[in-house]
C-alpha cells in the first residue's frame, strides 16, 4: 500500500455552490508523493453530499477522497476533530469547503520545504481574499507581511492575531497531535491548532499566492455571532486553555487578551438590563487589567453607577439651574 505523505483536512457545511471547486482544486494537485483528502460533511441540508459522492464516483482522482457524512450536525470544531483524528500523513493541510486552491503545485512546494527543514512545524503562504456576497474588492492577505519566519512569540498578544489563512496551512503532524480534550469546546479551530503546533517548531511563510479564502454570509467565520455573550465566553475559555497549554509563558499578554472579552461583555446589548451580572464582569475586568485599567472611567460611569443615580443627579442640577445642555 502506498504511503500517504499528506492528509488534506476539509470540513464542510452548506457549501453547495463551492464544494465542487474546492474538492477538485485539491485532488488534482501535482505531486511526486501520495496524498488523501479527508472530508467531514456536518450533515449539510443542501446538495453538498450528492456533489461529493458524484466526484468520488466520476472523477479520475476521486479515489483520493475519504468521505464522512455525520449522522447529525456536530458543530465546527467537533467536526474538525473527527476528521483530524483520521489523519495518517506525515503532514496535514487544511481547506474549508467554501475555499479553494489555485496553484496545482501547492502541496509539493510546502512538502519540499518541510522535508528540508525539520525545525519547522508549520508552512503557510499568501492567500487571496474574495467576497462572494458583496461587491467588495479582493485583496491579498499577506501583501504587507514583513518577514518570512515566525515563532510562537508572534502569535500571542493583547489583541487577537490572525495572519494565516486556514486554507494556506500545512502542519507537521507530530507537532500538533495528540489533540487536547478542550479543543472541541473552542469555537475557533484554527487559532488553537496553529498555536499548539507552534509550540514545537517554527513557522515558514511562502510568498506564492496559492489559494483563495472566500468570505461569504454562510461562511463559518460569519456565523460566530461575535457580539454575543456566548461567543465572548468561549474566547475566554479558549485563551485560558491556550495559557495553560503554553505553560503560562505568555500569561501577562493572555490575561489582557482575556480582559478584552470581559470589556466587550460589559458593553454588550445582552447585559444592558442585567446590572448585577454586568457588575460581576466589571470586577473581573478590573482584576485582570489592574493596575493599568483601560477606560476605567467610562466603565464606572456608564456601567457601574446605576442609571437612576444619573437621573437623580441631573434632576438636582436642573433644579439648581446648574445643568448645561450639550451643544
Amino acid at each position: 500500500m502506498t504511503e500517504i505523505k499528506v492528509s488534506v483536512v476539509m470540513i464542510t457545511y452548506n457549501h453547495e455552490p463551492f464544494i465542487k471547486q474546492a474538492v477538485e482544486s485539491i485532488i488534482t494537485q501535482q505531486t511526486d508523493f501520495e496524498f488523501e483528502l479527508l472530508i467531514g460533511n456536518d450533515r449539510s441540508p443542501d446538495n453538498t453530499d450528492e456533489i461529493i459522492r458524484n466526484i468520488i464516483d466520476s472523477h479520475p482522482k476521486g479515489y483520493r477522497i475519504k468521505y464522512f457524512l455525520h449522522e447529525k450536525n456536530l458543530g465546527i470544531t467537533p467536526n474538525s476533530k473527527v476528521i483530524l483524528d483520521k489523519v495518517t500523513g506525515k503532514y496535514f493541510a487544511t481547506c474549508e469547503g467554501d475555499d479553494y486552491w489555485t496553484d496545482p503545485e501547492k502541496l509539493q512546494k510546502q512538502v519540499e520545504f518541510l522535508d528540508s527543514n525539520s525545525d519547522f512545524a508549520i508552512c503557510f503562504h499568501n492567500t487571496r481574499i474574495e467576497y462572494f456576497d458583496d461587491d467588495l474588492p479582493a485583496y491579498l492577505l499577506n501583501e504587507n507581511i514583513e518577514k518570512d519566519i515566525f515563532s510562537l512569540d508572534d502569535l500571542i498578544g493583547e489583541d487577537e492575531i490572525w495572519f494565516m489563512a486556514t486554507t494556506s496551512l500545512m502542519v507537521r503532524s507530530q507537532a500538533f497531535f495528540p489533540i487536547p480534550d478542550w479543543y472541541v469546546k473552542s469555537k475557533s479551530g484554527d487559532i488553537p491548532l496553529i498555536i499548539l503546533a507552534a509550540r514545537n517548531g517554527l513557522i515558514k511563510y511562502l510568498p506564492d499566492v496559492m489559494a483563495v479564502y472566500r468570505k461569504t454570509a454562510r461562511g463559518i467565520s460569519n456565523t460566530d455571532h461575535k457580539e454575543g455573550i456566548k461567543f465572548m465566553k468561549n474566547r475566554v475559555f479558549m485563551y485560558s486553555m491556550i495559557d495553560k497549554s503554553t505553560n503560562f509563558k505568555y500569561h501577562a499578554l493572555l490575561r489582557r487578551n482575556i480582559a478584552r472579552y470581559y470589556y466587550m461583555m460589559i458593553f454588550s446589548e445582552e447585559l444592558s438590563s442585567k446590572y448585577m451580572t454586568r457588575l460581576s464582569k466589571v470586577f473581573t475586568y478590573i482584576r485582570l487589567t489592574f493596575p493599568k485599567i483601560p477606560d476605567i472611567q467610562g466603565v464606572i460611569r456608564y456601567k457601574v453607577i446605576p442609571p437612576v443615580v444619573f437621573e437623580i443627579y441631573s434632576a438636582i442640577k436642573k433644579s439648581l439651574g446648574l445643568w448645561k445642555e450639550a451643544k
